[in-house]
C-alpha cells in the first residue's frame, strides 16, 4: 500500500473533497500527523516539529473559541505508540480526530485571516500527515 505524506492538499483533493460531502452532514477528520524532528521557522527559532505543532494547535482551539466555532471539536488525540495489527508505527507521531458540523464549518476554520496568522507553526512543525475524511454513519 503506497501512501502520500503531505502537508497541504492538492486543488484536485479540495475540489473532490468539497464535491463528495453533503451540506449540512457532519465530517470527522482523522489526522495521521508526522512531525519533524527539529522545525524550520523562517527566523531560524529551534524547536521540536512537536512543540511547534502545538503551538498551533493551541492557537486553533483559542480561535475556534474566540470565533464562536461553534461544533468543532478535537474527538481524540494522542501520541501513537505501536501497532498491534500491520506495520509502518515509526511513519506516525500523533493521532486526531476533529468533529466538524459540515464541509462549510471545516472550511470556514481554515479559511480566514486568524488561522492564516499562526498557520505557520503547522508548516514550521510538521514534515507531513494523512488528512482523512470521515462521515458518522457508522460502519456496524
Amino acid at each position: 500500500m503506497t501512501t502520500l505524506n503531505a502537508v497541504e492538499p492538492t486543488p484536485d483533493q479540495i475540489k473532490t473533497f468539497l464535491a463528495s460531502h453533503e451540506d449540512g452532514v457532519p465530517i470527522y477528520m482523522l489526522n495521521l500527523l508526522k512531525f519533524k524532528q527539529t522545525s524550520t521557522y523562517s527566523e531560524g527559532e529551534q524547536v521540536s516539529g512537536a512543540q511547534a505543532y502545538a503551538r498551533y494547535a493551541k492557537a486553533f482551539g483559542q480561535m475556534l473559541r474566540d470565533q464562536g466555532l461553534v461544533g468543532v471539536e478535537t474527538i481524540f488525540g494522542g501520541k501513537v505508540d505501536r501497532f498491534l495489527i500491520g506495520e509502518g508505527a515509526d511513519a506516525w507521531d500523533a493521532v486526531a480526530i476533529v468533529r466538524y458540523p459540515d464541509k462549510k464549518s471545516m472550511f470556514d476554520a481554515v479559511s480566514n485571516e486568524t488561522y492564516r496568522s499562526f498557520h505557520f507553526h503547522r508548516k514550521a512543525g510538521l514534515e507531513g500527515q494523512l488528512l482523512i475524511a470521515c462521515d458518522g454513519s457508522g460502519v456496524f
